[in-house]
């Protein structure tokens, strides 16, 4: 197996990945040694990525389901006080996020139901 490499980015560039925590191989690239301080599994996959906006979202596969979730979350600096600007940056984020890493046309994958 070759080196493992993370996205630098997603949206052509404009949401920076800061930082990448790798549950399932133990990489955190947070850390001074790039070990993970959070327990490993290499049977629940699990990557968290860190944007330079504040944007923390991680990746991970459902123990029991076939399906692949993700939790997103934002958080703001005190001058930003745009709360609709906020929610539109994230859920910008979210879609390059999903379209860019997850691929859903290429994998098969289909958007749950609302």
């Amino acid at each position: 197996m070759g080196l493992m490499k993370y996205p630098e980015s997603v949206g052509n560039g404009r949401f920076k990945v800061a930082a990448v925590r790798d549950l399932t191989t133990g990489y955190d690239s947070s850390q001074p040694d790039k070990c993970a301080v959070l327990p490993v599994s290499s049977s629940s996959e699990m990557i968290t990525f860190t944007f330079g906006n504040g944007c923390v979202l991680t990746l991970r596969t459902s123990g029991t389901e076939p399906k692949i979730k993700y939790y997103s979350e934002m958080c703001a600096t005190p001058d930003q006080g745009d709360w609709k600007a906020l929610e539109v940056e994230l859920a910008d984020l979210v879609n390059c996020v999903v379209e860019e890493m997850m691929q859903p046309r290429k994998n098969n994958l289909i958007p749950k139901a609302d």
